[in-house]
């Protein structure tokens, strides 16, 4: 990887705030902000709006799109910030695999999250499917060098731990990207 990461993958399941920090990362950054919800083909938002789990299969196209646009943007030597549940071992090392990846892993308890998911209005993932999501979540390896952060922590200060974080790991992160 390069001194520094091109793009975040704001990460966690459902409910977890994934598309509320990687607005405000993507602000921070000054970068584009891809939102992995709005991916998913239609077929794959009626089944998770009836409340049915996606599997691998319903999962492999909208993956496939999903590691395009991270290659596109490592091509292309542009700074992105991706939410995306990427809840398999397997989904986060297919998405890593263009490279100068970093994963944000937002930790949020059950009970919060069912919280969350019954009070959001207009969207297809509701507290129902947070079961399915907490069982499809494989444990994030230390191979994978995820920047995990406490997903109950006010947003503002999720991104400013985060971006703390990352610029011990990759000091150059104190200029744009298009500086780096």
């Amino acid at each position: 990887m390069k001194d520094c990461p091109l793009v975040w993958i704001v990460m966690g399941v459902a409910g977890s705030g994934k598309t509320r920090i990687g607005r405000l990362l993507a602000e921070q950054l000054e970068c584009d902000f891809l939102e992995g919800d709005r991916r998913h083909p239609l077929p794959n938002i009626l089944k998770m709006q009836s409340q049915q789990p996606l599997n691998d299969t319903d999962r492999h196209q909208w993956l496939l799109e999903m590691e395009e646009d991270i290659r596109r943007a490592v091509t292309r030597n542009r700074e992105i910030v991706v939410s995306c549940s990427a809840l398999k071992a397997s989904y986060r090392t297919q998405l890593r695999s263009p490279g100068r990846v970093q994963l944000v892993w937002l930790n949020v308890p059950k009970s919060e999250l069912e919280r969350r998911l019954k009070t959001r209005a207009n969207h297809y993932m509701k507290a129902e499917t947070i079961d399915s999501q907490i069982e499809a979540f494989e444990p994030i390896g230390t191979e994978e060098n995820a920047i995990a952060l406490d997903g109950l922590l006010p947003p503002v200060e999720i991104v400013d731990e985060l971006l703390k974080q990352a610029i011990q790991l990759f000091p150059s992160l104190k200029k744009p990207w298009w500086q780096r």
